[in-house]
């Protein structure tokens, strides 16, 4: 029975990947068992920018950015281990990587 779904996402690639290392071995730590990271669909933006304010249309730049997602469902856990569970993830955060959490309450 899955009692919450984590997700994560950041713009740099190592930091989500250290703060998923992160949370899993503290999920292991307080008995939660919990699934591999799931690798969602990355969401990528791109702009068209002119190099040059004026007259120089032709050449123009181009910037990317790209967002990468992760999820980890945590399974059969006590609801009291569950929200300190995410009490200790959100006090811990990494900055850079969002976190967002849904909880299922029997």
């Amino acid at each position: 029975i899955p009692v919450a779904i984590v997700h994560f996402r950041s713009h740099e690639l190592p930091l989500i990947e250290l703060y998923i290392h992160f949370v899993t071995h503290a999920a292991t730590a307080l008995g939660i068992p919990c699934s591999k990271p799931a690798f969602l669909p990355r969401q990528r933006s791109m702009w068209t920018v002119p190099r040059s304010p004026f007259v120089h249309k032709k050449s123009q730049q181009n910037f990317h950015r790209i967002t990468y997602k992760r999820a980890i469902k945590l399974w059969d856990a006590n609801s009291e281990v569950v929200s300190f569970f995410v009490d200790y993830i959100t006090r811990h955060t990494i900055g850079g990587v969002g976190v967002r959490i849904v909880r299922w309450d029997r």
